[in-house]
């Protein structure tokens, strides 16, 4: 396969579903690639080559159909988060200045009628025409054609632009069926915005002739009917998510049989969370490493890693894993130079599935190498262990602190159900480590509490010095934490903004 929409258009497997929508109609291969080609058919008529063609919705048929459709008219999907406010939605659209954009109602209501020069709702005429119009259609994508923008999740800062081809979309593709080893003609169940990288299962699951089931939003209790009802085999969810299930599977009683695998990425697996997996589920589990800028996971950590965790090798479950064969991972230090297994730096990414570059017109890595901001290790058993994010290092005292390892401590607490670890201005320290916590449902643990049982765990240094209580954190879309909102809530919170510190609760 060397462009995207061959997923589909060489599938061995044409009269089975390729799609189940959260309306739990099924759309076959072979109707699937129909309704590509006449999207194909009606943009290449409203548009030139190179285009952006934007889409705004829940997931849905519809959104696959762009997912695919789009690319093959040689123009460029362009993925905007429906979960953003509208002056953020707006921004985006004014900064990729789209042909035509695609939607649920509710969302283009909120944006201007200038947003671009033809408006399309999902439940309208226009989208109708649109998939039942003429699907002859002369191809004419390439391997290097841009296929999607789409952006970052802005989980440390301000969102950006990735530009994705074909080529790197697919190469992430192959990687992921090599590290994860991906059933043939199973069920998958998508649970992330298809606005996120995170989307690229479908075209993994989509390369293997399996059936992908599409939820609009994560519900524990919906994503437990969708999977008995559709015999779902794996999946995708955030830790996040995992946890939210597991919860509602307990209080209910209720059992998904049919489950054999999860993935998860975003954040690290804690082990408490890890072992109600594996008891409640008795899935296998898969961690992935990766980002927007790589269209998918670079490294892999497998279920007998996992299971080795579970039974009292911790450590294991700090690895992010291997990476797969088409790509090369290092760690570098502040000047670029490589660094020697054990010593901490910069990860470095280099291979076919990292993004040509940013949009407009940026580059995305240099030399070859993208630089990840993310801080970590190379074992010398070849694994990659991911210390922290760069922005997410708190410098306390001179001595530096991975917010991500007091997390981890952190979150073995029983009366911890979720937690931020941020860096807050503090006159002597320069930073002081401020630990932002949800506790469990009727558990009330003190800052003591906490912070000694950090203390108990790790050096006295990277202690909590301020522990906030909420009763929520706030998520991206792909269910990573949005520390950047985090770190402003508890610097105003502590008065550490020249804002009053009597900050009332967080509304995310």
């Amino acid at each position: 396969m060397t462009v995207l929409h061959e997923l589909i258009s060489r599938a061995s497997t044409p009269d089975r579903p390729a799609l189940i929508g959260d309306d739990g109609t099924p759309t076959t291969y072979a109707e699937f690639d129909r309704q590509i080609r006449c999207v194909a058919a009606w943009v290449t008529a409203r548009t030139v080559p190179g285009d952006r063609v934007a889409v705004v919705a829940d997931n849905s048929t519809g959104y696959a159909v762009l997912y695919y459709g789009v690319p093959r008219s040689g123009r460029v999907l362009t993925l905007i988060n429906q979960r953003l406010a509208p002056a953020e939605q707006a921004a985006q659209l004014a900064v990729t200045r789209p042909t035509v954009l695609f939607g649920d109602p509710r969302y283009l209501s909120a944006l201007p009628a200038t947003t671009a020069e033809h408006i399309v709702a999902f439940d309208s005429a226009g989208w109708q025409a649109a998939v039942s119009g003429d699907p002859h259609f002369i191809d004419v994508a390439q391997p290097e054609d841009p296929a999607w923008l789409l952006f970052t999740s802005g989980s440390t800062g301000v969102p950006k632009g990735v530009v994705h081809s074909h080529r790197s979309l697919l190469a992430a593709v192959r990687g992921t069926v090599e590290g994860r080893s991906v059933e043939s003609c199973g069920v998958y169940l998508l649970p992330f915005p298809m606005c996120h990288i995170a989307g690229y299962n479908m075209l993994v699951h989509h390369s293997t002739g399996s059936t992908v089931v599409l939820t609009a939003q994560f519900r524990p209790e919906a994503f437990a009917d969708m999977v008995i009802r559709h015999e779902v085999r794996s999946c995708s969810l955030a830790p996040t998510m995992l946890h939210a299930l597991l919860g509602y599977l307990e209080r209910s009683g209720r059992s998904l049989p049919t489950l054999r695998s999860v993935a998860y990425g975003s954040a690290a697996m804690p082990l408490d969370l890890l072992r109600r997996a594996i008891d409640t589920l008795g899935v296998d589990l898969h961690q992935g490493y990766g980002m927007t800028e790589t269209g998918g996971n670079v490294t892999f950590l497998g279920p007998a890693a996992h299971r080795a965790g579970a039974a009292g090798d911790a450590t294991i479950l700090t690895s992010a894993g291997y990476p797969h064969s088409s790509v090369e991972v290092a760690i570098v230090d502040a000047a670029g130079a490589r660094l020697p297994a054990s010593e901490v730096g910069e990860i470095v990414i280099r291979g076919a599935q990292v993004a040509p570059g940013y949009w407009p017109d940026g580059i995305g890595a240099t030399g070859g190498w993208l630089a990840t901001g993310d801080v970590g290790r190379m074992g010398r058993d070849g694994r990659l262990y991911v210390v922290d994010r760069l922005k997410d290092i708190i410098v306390t005292g001179g001595e530096n602190v991975s917010s991500r390892e007091v997390e981890d401590v952190l979150s073995l607490h029983p009366d911890v159900d979720m937690v931020a670890v941020v860096g807050v201005p503090d006159d002597y320290w320069g930073e002081a480590v401020c630990a932002v916590v949800v506790p469990v449902a009727g558990r009330h643990p003190t800052a003591d509490d906490l912070i000694a049982h950090v203390r108990s765990a790790v050096a006295g240094f990277k202690r909590p010095r301020e522990v906030l209580f909420v009763t929520e954190l706030p998520l991206t879309g792909n269910g990573k934490v949005a520390k950047a909102q985090v770190r402003t809530y508890a610097r105003s919170a502590l008065g550490r903004d020249d804002v009053n510190a009597a900050t009332p609760p967080p509304t995310w």
